[in-house]
């Protein structure tokens, strides 16, 4: 495919993953934004492209803008930007897409379904990306776009891209929180996290290739009332952790039971 002309405007994780993957896809990067002029400066100067922290400077030039910046940011972009006849779609998992109307007739989705942290390399052929359009041209482009960088372009409504980024909550930053918690619950006592990776890479690999919910585990689906009596006394004095084991421990009893 020719390359695309593609401005960045927001320079957080997912603007600096696109950036540099898309550069890397052989895309070409016009212009980077960031109200952070040194985030916009760094990515600009690590591609060599012109950076700007006014978003009156952004170009004309573009075919296609992508917005990463911070969902709550993204309607003061939208009353300030404007790009007719220009693509613009936003990466946010639950801000609506017609939210960009304002800015162009063409406006679209442009979600990859992945945590990003900017210092950390990712697989980007791997990752879903959650597509769509305004109009089937503004879908297509936005899709080939896409396809530069993974084999996984999906086509999602707003109300399926919200529930994707409900469930991914779950699954990747509560998930992530529960490990920090195991992590300080250890070191309170003297031991590392490490002892705890063989059994949470175990826990990610069944779920590989069976449902969460037939391979679940511990006390809780046990039915074992004073294990989890135990534990609760263990985490009385830890930040409300025996709160929170409560709750879960609760979910799980009722989810097995709405199974069966």
């Amino acid at each position: 495919m020719q390359p695309v002309a593609v401005t960045i405007v927001g320079a957080g994780n997912v603007g600096y993953h696109l950036a540099w993957h898309l550069h890397n896809a052989g895309q070409r990067i016009v212009q980077v934004f960031s109200r952070h002029l040194p985030a916009a400066r760094w990515i600009g100067t690590l591609l060599d492209v012109p950076y700007t922290d006014r978003l009156e400077d952004i170009n004309q030039e573009s075919e296609i803008y992508l917005i990463s910046v911070k969902d709550d940011a993204i309607s003061e972009v939208v009353t300030r930007l404007r790009l007719p006849e220009k693509i613009v779609a936003h990466t946010s998992g639950t801000v609506p897409m017609d939210v960009l109307q304002p800015v162009s007739r063409r406006y679209g989705i442009f979600y990859p379904l992945q945590t990003l942290s900017r210092n950390i390399s990712v697989d980007f052929s791997s990752i879903p990306f959650c597509i769509n359009g305004s109009d089937e041209y503004t879908y297509e482009r936005l899709r080939t776009l896409a396809s530069c960088l993974t084999r996984k372009v999906v086509r999602i409504n707003d109300q399926q891209r919200l529930a994707i980024h409900v469930a991914a909550v779950f699954a990747n930053n509560f998930t992530n929180h529960l490990f920090a918690i195991a992590q300080r619950i250890l070191e309170s006592h003297g031991l590392s996290f490490e002892i705890l990776k063989p059994l949470i890479h175990e826990t990610v690999r069944k779920i590989q290739n069976h449902p969460p919910l037939n391979v679940q585990t511990g006390p809780a689906i046990r039915g074992d009332v004073q294990t989890i009596a135990r534990h609760i006394e263990f985490l009385r004095n830890m930040d409300g952790f025996s709160s929170l084991y409560e709750q879960l421990s609760h979910s799980i009893e009722r989810m097995q039971h709405a199974r069966t």
